[in-house]
Parts: structure tokens; C-alpha cells; sequence
């Protein structure tokens, strides 16, 4: 059981990083397709799960839950650092903060495709 927990927290605190770093870096499209994927996959898994019955349609449902997390953590993440750079002072910023690569949006696309065929396994 600690090991579920441990990688709810892990997808949460990876998805408060992605929202706050794609807001720092004024990268819109990205955070928006990661938001759309993970609510996608959220979507797609309850409906597989109100499709099915007995105990994989519980299942199912409660994997919805994982990429609705996620996508609440990356609104939480954007949201903070939307507060954070509102209130305070304006500096030069460092051009090469955050990275410009989008494995941490492609990763939580793969979450959220993962979550789907976990759902339909079922």
C-alpha cells in the first residue's frame, strides 16, 4: 500500500512541477496539451468503466482518478506560479530556465494512455 502511495505522490508532485514550469516559461500549448490529455484520459476511462460491470467497472473508475489527479496538480502547479509571478518584484529572468524540452508533457500524455489501457484490460 505505501508503494500506491508513493506513486500517487510521485504523479502529483511531477504534475505541480510540469504546471508550474510550463507557466514560468510562458509555454501555453504545452501545458494545455498535457491538460487535455490527462482530462481525455480521464474521461475515456470512466466511460470504459460505466461500460463494464461487477468489480472492473469499480476498477476502471478508480483509474479515471490518476489522470484527473494529475491534471488538478497541473492546474494547481500553473496556478501557483501565476500567483507567484504577480506578486513579486520584476527581474531579469534567465532565458535558459525552464528546459525547452516536453518530456514532462509527453510523460503525462503516456500516463494518461497507460491509465486507458489499464481501463480496457480490465
Amino acid at each position: 500500500m505505501i508503494l500506491f502511495y508513493l506513486g500517487v505522490a510521485l504523479v502529483v508532485l511531477w504534475s505541480v512541477w510540469t504546471g508550474a514550469t510550463r507557466m514560468a516559461a510562458r509555454s501555453f500549448r504545452p501545458l494545455l496539451l498535457a491538460l487535455a490529455a490527462l482530462l481525455a484520459g480521464a474521461g475515456v476511462c470512466w466511460l470504459i468503466g460505466s461500460r463494464k460491470s461487477d468489480y472492473s467497472a469499480l476498477f476502471a473508475t478508480i483509474i479515471a482518478l490518476l489522470p484527473l489527479l494529475a491534471a488538478g496538480s497541473v492546474a494547481f502547479g500553473a496556478a501557483l506560479r501565476w500567483v507567484h509571478d504577480a506578486t513579486r518584484r520584476r527581474i531579469a529572468s534567465d532565458s535558459d530556465w525552464p528546459p525547452a524540452r516536453l518530456w514532462d508533457v509527453w510523460g503525462l500524455c503516456a500516463l494518461s494512455a497507460l491509465s486507458v489501457i489499464a481501463a480496457l484490460l480490465v
